[in-house]
């Protein structure tokens, strides 16, 4: 199953390749395979943050901010190049991981997508 996302919504996006303080706009739509995510977080943002853009303005993120995170399987994981120092048989991964953030003004995308995912969810409340 998977999880389209559409752009130009007014969501914003992090994930490895940007870094946890860089956040970008979705310009393009893409799909996010459900069947290789092993764990979704869903919350709200109580504190204010701030998030550096990729033409290095600063975007105020308010409270109340939606937030979709999710984490990829193990087998959907990036080598990292040997860290000088280790044992050079060692290979670290790291997860790949989705962040999406919808600001206070554009929830009806965030309720769009998070009814999606408790559509596929057996235990939902």
């Amino acid at each position: 199953m998977f999880l389209k996302v559409r752009k130009n919504c007014g969501i914003y996006m992090q994930n490895n390749e940007s870094g946890k303080k860089v956040i970008a706009p979705v310009s393009s739509h893409f799909y996010i395979n459900l069947n290789l995510v092993t764990e979704i977080s869903s919350y709200s943002l109580k504190d204010p943050k701030e998030k550096q853009q990729l033409d290095g303005s600063i975007l105020p993120i308010p409270p109340g901010t939606r937030v979709l995170h999710f984490t990829m399987s193990s087998n959907f994981s990036s080598s990292k190049e040997k860290v000088k120092g280790e044992d050079s048989k060692r290979v670290l991964f790291e997860k790949m991981f989705c962040t999406l953030y919808f600001l206070p003004d554009n929830l009806v995308e965030f309720e769009r997508l998070k009814g999606a995912i408790d559509q596929s969810t057996l235990n939902r409340d």
